[in-house]
């Protein structure tokens, strides 16, 4: 933990993986053009000097959310699958966890800043992409421990990360809970797991 001056220009400690944590969380709801300066200098309880010295840019800070996100996410995932001793227990868990039902007006947050950014953001993307080959790597090797061919495995890995990646939209749009889970029972069946 470092020191920092706060506004009021006593020190107090600083924990930038606290203030990341905090800023991820205004980035997530209100998505990047959306957030301020103000709000991350705000959420953070850092002054701008300090928010500069500490993340460099509101842009840098959301490079930097994005990969604690994305880690954290396949951290999850990759951990509820070795809950697992059984391959389509594992498959089944992972699948109902990627495609969750239930409603968050959130949805994503990778999925709300390839969608916000990537057009325009090519760091972005290229980011985006290694979440997606990545977590598609991981289902692709769930998937093959099943027996299937390493090239159909790859392809039902891409199909459950579009419907998977879909269903964040959906869920960011408030779409019905029945939807969700009828998109679930799909993504499940790919797999002859419904």
């Amino acid at each position: 933990m470092s020191k920092i001056v706060s506004r009021a220009g006593r020190p107090r400690s600083f924990d930038q993986q606290v203030a990341l944590g905090d800023a991820l969380d205004v980035f997530w709801r209100k998505g990047y053009e959306a957030t301020s300066l103000d709000d991350l200098t705000e959420a953070t309880q850092l002054s701008r000097s300090s928010f500069y010295a500490a993340f460099g840019s509101k842009r840098e800070l959301l490079l930097h959310a994005y990969r604690r996100y994305a880690d954290a996410f396949y951290a999850d995932m990759k951990a509820l699958a070795d809950e697992h001793e059984d391959t389509d227990v594992a498959l089944r868990a992972v699948v109902r966890a990627l495609v969750d039902t239930r409603p968050d007006d959130r949805g994503c947050f990778c999925v709300n800043a390839i969608v916000e950014l990537a057009p325009s953001e090519p760091e972005l993307a290229e980011l985006g992409r290694a979440h997606i080959q990545r977590m598609c790597a991981l289902l692709e090797e769930l998937i093959t421990q099943r027996g299937t061919r390493r090239p159909v495995a790859r392809a039902q890995a891409a199909t459950l990360m579009t419907l998977t990646m879909g269903s964040a939209v959906f869920r960011k749009a408030s779409v019905d809970e029945d939807t969700l889970k009828f998109v679930q029972k799909q993504a499940l069946g790919l797999l002859d797991l419904a």
